[in-house]
């Protein structure tokens, strides 16, 4: 069993490094209300949709990802999947959902202000400095997308991440005040987006 402080000390590298970087993305289209982002994502991802929390829980806002998630209930539209920290783990069953999108939740450094939201393209996934998991969603998006293709369907998946800007890492299983309001909006939004009827 690891000793106390240990896993503090292997995610130290990450919460040494400032949250607005100047290599953040840049040209971000930012949601401020459900409205707005259940409006973006309908553009940015197909339905029914794998949403996928990530993110730790007992490290601050960080665990954006699973609060969003456990905020749904799975239907048609929405398939839920709290993958915390190992989304690499969730492969096979995130295609095996069926899934023709699949929405990446989770805290991400986008040079905004605490609690602000932003729906990224899978293209855009290798320029965000995502939360303390260890693989890259970009590479998961790869990865999903090549598994699916390679099934009998042959199906196409289209990948997408709604990430919050994080306030801090220090408060152990709770989430700031901006974050918190930014949970509230994405699980209206993905409702919003759920409940909307098919174009």
């Amino acid at each position: 069993m690891a000793k106390p402080g240990a896993r503090k000390r292997l995610l130290e590298p990450f919460f040494a490094r400032p949250l607005v970087e100047t290599m953040c993305p840049t040209g971000l289209e930012f949601c401020d209300t459900a409205a707005a982002l259940a409006d973006v994502l309908h553009e940015s991802v197909p339905r029914p949709t794998a949403v996928v929390g990530v993110g730790n829980p007992l490290v601050g806002d960080d665990g954006f990802g699973p609060a969003v998630v456990a905020g749904l209930e799975s239907g048609k539209v929405l398939h839920p999947f709290d993958v915390r920290g190992v989304p690499e783990s969730f492969l096979g069953p995130i295609v095996a959902s069926g899934c023709p999108g699949v929405l990446f939740v989770d805290a991400a450094d986008l040079g905004a202000e605490p609690g602000r939201t932003a729906v990224v393209g899978a293209d855009r996934l290798a320029e965000i400095d995502v939360s303390t998991h260890v693989v890259s969603l970009g590479l998961m998006a790869d990865a999903i997308c090549r598994l699916a293709a390679e099934e009998a369907d042959g199906r196409d998946v289209c990948c997408a991440l709604l990430a919050v800007q994080p306030e801090g890492f220090d408060a152990p299983d709770c989430l700031s005040a901006p974050v918190a309001a930014a949970v509230q909006r994405a699980v209206a939004a993905l409702n919003a987006f759920a409940d909307a009827p098919s174009s």
